[in-house]
């Protein structure tokens, strides 16, 4: 029988609270609830009992919902942080970048909200893993969802939003501008013509993969690359883009579905973003791992569990499971190098992306295990095994740009 989630929600506004407990009631056999009026009321609570999900208000008197953000962090590091935010507390929500897991706005609907604790919760399924509850919790610089992100959200729930709105919005930052445009352009997607309009490139890319495009720009570049001068950031860049580009190609060889192959293409593109994230919370630590698996000719999964207990693919996949993204993106990236585990049963994205990153050159800035060939168990499950020799020749027509 499945546990149920224990779940706290924090308003210092008790019509708020009042209101959370009505429309909730319908979860009661889903979810143990209590609810607190202020930040101390909530860690007193905590203290008596165990959490899954905290559910936080931004301003309240006394301590912010920032400071109690960070005192749960510091405290109980498995409990899954959503916060519940006005729009008029927007500038408070972007004060609490690294500790909140997601942001949900008010008013939000019980299903919404519903919604987002089951992902939450789904990729918190993975802190059953000891090494990857024990590493999130010394991690202080997890990344964060860009500004315009959640903007683009909004734009979406106004029903007289058009293309020209959100283009307008993505205009707002040239920088962002300036690398989709560069992405749309690139073998990426592989269009046989150049896009130089941020309109042209919002209706062909359409919001699903702009938005996808828009995270994983920021994902990559909100750390300055000084701060880890070792970590190749423009090969793995390259990487990503390649192993997108041609885990698409791949899905759409196979006439999966065009949300397959954009769900490849994303999951190729996000594929190794646990790398990101392990370099600038690790440090010295995760650049012993790096030159272990490269001295050693040992596949880099292996040296980061024999020393963290988990994989940079778990991370991953754990912080986009929380982030939202689609089930089979998040299963594409947590499993890419170990697909065989997942149990799934047919050709998708997590297929499209394990093919187009293992059946490929080793790089010499990259550490080894990528380039061993895909898993021979996992394609004869799939029915798949006489395909590769096709696969090999059809990856041998995409060229990075």
């Amino acid at each position: 029988m499945n546990q149920r989630l224990r779940i706290l929600f924090v308003d210092d506004e008790p019509m708020v609270l009042d209101g959370l407990r009505r429309a909730l009631r319908g979860f009661r056999s889903e979810w143990d609830m209590a609810f607190a009026p202020n930040g101390p009321a909530a860690l007193t609570l905590m203290e008596q009992q165990p959490f899954d999900v905290l559910v936080t208000d931004m301003r309240m008197p006394g301590m912010t919902g920032v400071e109690l953000l960070r005192e749960v962090q510091r405290r109980y590091p498995e409990t899954v942080r959503l916060v519940l935010s006005g729009q008029a507390d927007e500038q408070a929500v972007f004060e609490c970048i690294g500790l909140a897991h997601q942001y949900l706005a008010k008013p939000c609907d019980p299903e919404s909200l519903r919604s987002a604790v089951r992902r939450a919760t789904l990729a918190g399924s993975c802190l059953n893993n000891p090494g990857l509850r024990e590493l999130l919790g010394r991690m202080d610089r997890l990344p964060s969802l860009p500004r315009i992100y959640h903007e683009l959200n909004r734009k979406l729930e106004d029903p007289e939003a058009n293309l020209e709105d959100i283009a307008a919005l993505v205009a707002k930052d040239p920088a962002m501008t300036a690398k989709i445009l560069k992405l749309v352009n690139s073998a990426f997607f592989g269009l046989p013509h150049t896009v130089s309009d941020i309109f042209d490139a919002v209706q062909y890319l359409g919001m699903a993969t702009l938005k996808t495009l828009v995270l994983a720009v920021h994902a990559f570049e909100q750390y300055p690359a000084e701060a880890i001068p070792w970590f190749p950031w423009e090969p793995i860049w390259q990487h990503s883009l390649d192993v997108g580009a041609r885990a698409r190609a791949l899905a759409r060889f196979e006439e999966a579905p065009e949300s397959v192959q954009e769900q490849a293409a994303v999951g190729g593109l996000l594929h190794d973003l646990g790398q990101l994230i392990l370099a600038v919370n690790l440090k010295d630590e995760y650049q012993g791992i790096w030159h272990e698996a490269a001295s050693q000719q040992r596949p880099l999964t292996e040296c980061e569990q024999a020393r963290l207990g988990t994989t940079h693919a778990e991370v991953a996949g754990y912080l986009l499971g929380l982030w939202g993204l689609p089930d089979p993106v998040v299963e594409a990236i947590t499993f890419h190098h170990a697909p065989d585990a997942s149990g799934s049963a047919s050709f998708g994205a997590l297929t499209a992306v394990h093919i187009a990153e293992t059946l490929r050159p080793c790089e010499a800035e990259l550490p080894p295990g990528t380039c061993s060939g895909p898993d021979a168990g996992y394609l004869q499950k799939l029915g798949l095994a006489g395909r590769v020799e096709l696969w090999q020749q059809q990856l041998a027509t995409i060229t990075s740009s």
